[in-house]
């Protein structure tokens, strides 16, 4: 059977639906994978937790980054993987567990509850100490105007970016979160991750383990393709633009 037409079928099949997404959904939209062979972090050093904690000039270079991020971001918009996803979600009980720190399934119009960011949000700032949520605008103006980074206005606590930074814990919640939504499901689909990046990559792995069927379309082979009922090599936009749900 035509792999595309098994994909068909497997999701007409299935009565809930979780994806998990990585850099290569967001790539056709114009957002380089931060790990690839030209991007992000081959050519800026990252800045670990620890240096953002401890240092002045590392937490105003890594505001300066986030200003540089978020205008790429604003200038692009879901594409076609991203809104594969949220057809099948309006049909299908199931969540997206995402990788990606861009926002994008969230502007594709998924309902937020819906989505797990394992590795936070680039759009948004997060008090380190009582988690409160916040804009960037006062942080990005601070920068801006080489003024002071301002303090957590509810408890003066360090503001971050909402991003898990290189040596800063995952919230593990998040991660037993999706592993709860994976054995709720019948069905996990890979879009655009290389697997890895641990603990995430272990999801397909546990999926499996827990009689989960398994999906992979992904540009590079995974460690994980010989698991899955259905493996594609291909562009994601022109994959799941042939697939009929």
């Amino acid at each position: 059977m035509d792999k595309v037409l098994k994909i068909q079928n497997l999701i007409k099949e299935s009565k809930n639906i979780v994806f998990l997404s990585g850099a290569g959904i967001s790539t056709n939209s114009g957002l380089p994978d931060f790990r690839s062979d030209n991007g992000f972090w081959k050519t800026n050093k990252p800045i670990m937790f620890r240096d953002f904690l401890s240092s002045h000039k590392a937490r105003q270079l890594s505001w300066e980054r986030n200003i540089a991020l978020n205008e790429t971001i604003e200038r692009i918009k879901p594409n076609t993987g991203h809104l594969f996803v949220k057809e099948v979600l309006d049909k299908k009980d199931g969540f997206i567990i995402t990788q990606n720190i861009d926002g994008l399934h969230h502007r594709s119009g998924i309902d937020s509850e819906r989505i797990i960011e394992v590795h936070g949000n680039a759009t948004k700032a997060k008090c380190l100490d009582c988690d409160r949520e916040l804009s960037l605008k006062p942080f990005h103006r601070a920068i801006s105007n080489n003024e002071e980074i301002p303090n957590c206005p509810s408890c003066f606590g360090l503001v971050k970016v909402a991003t898990i930074s290189f040596g800063q814990p995952m919230n593990m919640n998040d991660f037993e979160r999706s592993k709860d939504k994976i054995i709720e499901s019948d069905i996990l689909i890979v879009l655009g991750s290389s697997l890895q990046v641990q603990p995430v990559a272990s999801l397909p792995g546990f999926a499996v383990q827990n009689g989960k069927k398994l999906i992979i379309i992904n540009k590079d082979p995974t460690s994980f393709d010989q698991y899955a009922e259905v493996c594609i090599h291909e562009d994601i936009c022109n994959t799941v633009a042939k697939i009929n749900i």
